[in-house]
């Protein structure tokens, strides 16, 4: 392992790198293959993987540097080692069995990348061939009874649509289509791979026996190896470059896994154990003392001073809208149109509280101060909609009190949130301490000018 000592004698392209991840890096720039980017804890990158990332970054950012992307590379396969091996795939993807199988996840990301990062070229490559239709030597279309048979439709099946090992290795001898790609010659496409390549309501897609769908996939599959093959053919890139690409993708995919682990990472469906955790140990003092010095988070509105019209019809409710708008006072036009008893009060709905369930006292609150709302359709609750149109005259302002649930909740979860914060930026600290990373000078010399050359290949 390299000790910080070194850091005074790297190079402008180290600096770079080291700026870029935030921590002091273990790193030295004495890396003289010009195959190569940086080693790793000893796994080496290479520069024409680099390259290829480069490109599809500087799609969305043209300036970017290519010590950037590195440092990219670097922080994800530091963070991605760690998770792998600290939780294992079946933890960091538990989904796996249900979604994309992940080497299949990660191949569609990795032509996705070559797609991006070779738009052009092989649009022409494909527009020359004549379309991807020109690789295809023989289909062996199924029929919805072929497929049913094999794929033993009245087997049971799991809710996830997993198949036994005998009926996956009958799949294998089952050819959808034949091809030829310029560069790797004949292949072919079975119903084996397009079975794997499916996550649960695909494959559920195939069990109902849509042939048409199947096939579909076969051509997928074979759009992806067109991809490949070329980025081999024609791309500059070789086996080692894409198995490169391939870990890179990895990487990141097992960063983000550990990001969303901690629940540092927002994702609507997943629930972080790890922070529940934090947050079921965060104590009443500490509520409190977030509660005093954040206090603007927990602010609610107490109460509204509010008027309303209804309107039997739609019709009405224009009128009403339109009346509005050209400067008619709300009282006036409710007391002209409104069918609500409070009509003679210019719909004075008075001071509605907090807490109240109604429907029109709810969207009250959910209004902003000062504006006549739209027309808004009631719920039938008797048989027949009505229209209203709602104007918040006043709102009082308030904050939830220090002993109700939602401020228990709210900072709980803040807290715990800033804590998995500071848990993840010391791991980070730690595994950027205890890395070996050797640089390639090179590397800091391709920039834009290399990068358009690239570009017009």
């Amino acid at each position: 392992m390299l000790r910080p000592t070194c850091i005074g004698r790297v190079s402008a392209l180290c600096l770079a790198v080291l700026l870029s991840c935030g921590t002091a890096a273990a790193t030295r720039d004495t890396l003289d293959d010009a195959r190569l980017a940086a080693v790793v804890n000893g796994d080496p990158f290479g520069l024409k993987a680099l390259q290829v990332l480069h490109r599809v970054a500087a799609r969305q950012d043209a300036d970017i540097a290519l010590d950037r992307v590195l440092a990219s590379v670097i922080d994800n396969r530091l963070l991605g080692d760690y998770a792998l091996a600290q939780y294992g795939e079946a933890k960091l993807f538990p989904n796996s069995r249900v979604g994309f199988r992940r080497e299949v996840a990660t191949e569609d990301q990795l032509v996705a990348t070559l797609r991006r990062a070779f738009e052009s070229q092989l649009n022409r490559r494909l527009e020359a061939l004549g379309g991807l239709e020109q690789l295809v030597r023989r289909r062996h279309p199924l029929d919805a009874a072929a497929l049913k048979t094999h794929l033993g439709r009245g087997d049971a099946l799991a809710l996830d649509y997993q198949l036994p090992p005998d009926r996956l290795a009958a799949l294998r001898q089952v050819t959808l289509l034949d091809y030829r790609l310029p560069g790797s010659g004949d292949g072919r496409v079975t119903l084996f791979e397009v079975w794997q390549r499916q996550n649960v309501q695909g494959r559920a897609q195939l069990f109902e026996a849509d042939a048409a769908y199947a096939m579909q996939q076969a051509m997928q599959t074979l759009a992806n190896r067109f991809v490949l093959d070329w980025a081999r053919r024609d791309g500059g890139l070789d086996d080692s470059d894409l198995t490169q690409l391939s870990r890179a993708i990895d990487d990141r995919s097992r960063r983000g896994a550990l990001l969303q682990w901690m629940g540092l990472e927002a994702d609507m469906h997943y629930d972080s154990a790890y922070l529940k955790a934090l947050a079921e140990r965060v104590t009443p003092a500490e509520i409190r003392d977030y509660y005093q010095r954040e206090r603007e988070e927990f602010k609610r509105i107490d109460k509204v001073r509010a008027r309303h019209i209804r309107c039997p019809d739609e019709a009405c409710a224009k009128t009403a809208s339109a009346r509005l708008a050209a400067g008619e006072p709300f009282a006036k036009v409710a007391a002209a149109l409104s069918e609500a008893p409070d009509r003679e009060r210019g719909g004075n709905l008075g001071w509605i509280a907090t807490g109240s369930d109604g429907w029109l006292e709810q969207l009250a609150f959910a209004l902003p101060a000062g504006k006549p709302s739209r027309p808004v359709r009631t719920p039938q609750t008797d048989g027949a909609a009505r229209w209203e149109i709602v104007l918040v005259e006043e709102k009082v302002e308030g904050f939830h009190p220090l002993d109700s649930e939602t401020v228990r909740y709210q900072a709980s979860q803040a807290i715990a949130r800033r804590q998995a914060l500071a848990e993840f930026k010391r791991l980070r600290e730690k595994l950027y301490r205890e890395a070996d990373i050797a640089l390639n000078r090179a590397t800091l010399g391709f920039g834009r000018r290399e990068l358009e050359q690239e570009k017009s290949r």
